[in-house]
């Protein structure tokens, strides 16, 4: 029987439990939620640049590469070179054809703003929570086995409250438990506002890459004069 089910069985048996106190318990909620809001951020951001989301989030692909399919801009500039082929009016041609340059621009720098979301805003906040998140779940899961773990020792001792073997265990597992708990504390307290920081510069940055990304766009997208 492992040590988690034991500490189950005694408590509801009316064994020992040790209760975190409230201002710790506060934390791990604040956190958890954090996580919760990083993550949704992380899928957002993925989702608000990526054409074709799901596919791609089938296939593990964060960005354009070379070899990938066209984007928005692409395909329709593609459409355009492929129906002024056919059509006769040569005018009309010209037309299709310059649309279709300015459309290929727009799609290399539609993948670029891609990469820059990407690079700027989504892989800080996931990598907080690949690396961060996952580091302090593993801690809080470490406390709790500690927690059972002295909870076991307690219940022992009740039973054999004169054996200093026993008591000699409750006082180590009080330790583990208590350094452990102190270890937890202290990281819930730093990547709680670590969460806060790597946001908020991913959401400068963000504002940064969209404001550069409209100006190239106006730019790309100007009228053409074209002659009669």
């Amino acid at each position: 029987m492992t040590t988690k089910v034991k500490a189950a069985a005694y408590r509801l048996a009316g064994g020992s439990k040790t209760v975190y106190g409230a201002e710790y318990e506060e934390k791990v909620s604040t956190f958890n939620s954090f996580k919760k809001q990083v993550d949704k951020m992380v899928t957002v951001v993925t989702n608000l640049v990526t054409d074709t989301f799901v596919t791609e989030i089938k296939q593990k692909i964060v960005r354009d590469s070379a070899d990938s399919s066209m984007n928005k801009f692409e395909k329709l500039g593609q459409a355009l070179y492929k129906y002024s082929l056919q059509i006769d009016d040569r005018s009309c041609a010209g037309v299709l054809q310059t649309a279709k340059n300015v459309l290929d621009k727009a799609g290399q720098e539609h993948r670029s703003f891609r990469t820059d979301i990407i690079e700027r805003v989504q892989k800080p906040m996931k990598e907080w929570i690949d690396v961060n998140a996952k580091n302090v779940s593993k801690e809080l899961k470490a406390v709790d086995n500690r927690r059972d773990e002295l909870d076991c020792a307690v219940n022992k001792l009740r039973k054999k409250a004169d054996d200093p073997e026993v008591k000699a265990r409750k006082e180590q597992a009080e330790n583990a438990f208590n350094e452990e708990l102190e270890r937890a504390d202290k990281l819930l307290d730093d990547e709680i506002k670590q969460s806060q920081s790597v946001v908020s510069s991913a959401m400068i940055a963000y504002m940064e890459v969209v404001e550069g990304y409209n100006g190239r766009m106006k730019n790309i997208f100007k009228v053409p004069s074209f002659n009669a």
